[in-house]
């Protein structure tokens, strides 16, 4: 039985083949979407499979003055970051068996539009904050080793510390 709803098991078979050969660590993933044209529906929508079959995200384009129908791309992308730093948190806890009891967590970012409409060239981004709730047993040094497991194994988070290469290619139908 699980301590945090996290399949250690799975886990487990698939740092064994890692180890057994790094090449097995490395594999590119990928999305594919199409912009909407609907008027009341969403203007972006793509698919991604998981083990219970497809599930279709959609968004609207950032509605500047409220939430649109559907969430924006950069509540897709901040979920993305808090869902992915929480889920190593959780895995790193796991793996040490501890147990915890609750989490949650918050993502702020400090968002700047001037350069998007050509009237500055501030950076689009000038912050994120992650924040946890955590109830646990666990020492504050053990809860600081799943935080620092969190920084350091989380892909959402190495993208936002490091700069990755990025090619926008357009093609013409």
């Amino acid at each position: 039985m699980s301590l945090n709803n996290i399949d250690l098991e799975q886990v487990d078979e698939y740092e064994a083949e890692i180890l057994k050969n790094k090449e097995e660590a490395k594999f590119t993933t990928k999305m594919e979407g199409t912009w909407l044209y609907e008027e009341s529906g969403p203007q972006f929508s793509a698919e991604t499979k998981t083990n219970k079959g497809s599930v279709t995200f959609s968004l609207s384009h950032p509605n500047f003055s409220g939430p649109g129908p559907f969430p924006s791309p950069m509540s897709y992308g901040l979920f993305w970051m808090v869902g992915c730093v929480s889920s190593t948190f959780m895995t790193a806890a796991e793996k040490k068996k501890i147990a915890v009891k609750s989490l949650k967590a918050k993502i702020e970012a400090d968002l700047n539009y001037l350069k998007q409409f050509n009237l500055g060239e501030e950076p689009l981004i000038s912050a994120y904050r992650v924040f946890f709730d955590v109830e646990t047993d666990a020492s504050d040094a053990e809860v600081e080793e799943l935080r620092q497991a969190a920084l350091a194994g989380c892909m959402a988070m190495y993208t936002i510390k490091h700069a990755i290469p990025l090619d926008l290619t357009v093609t013409r139908s």
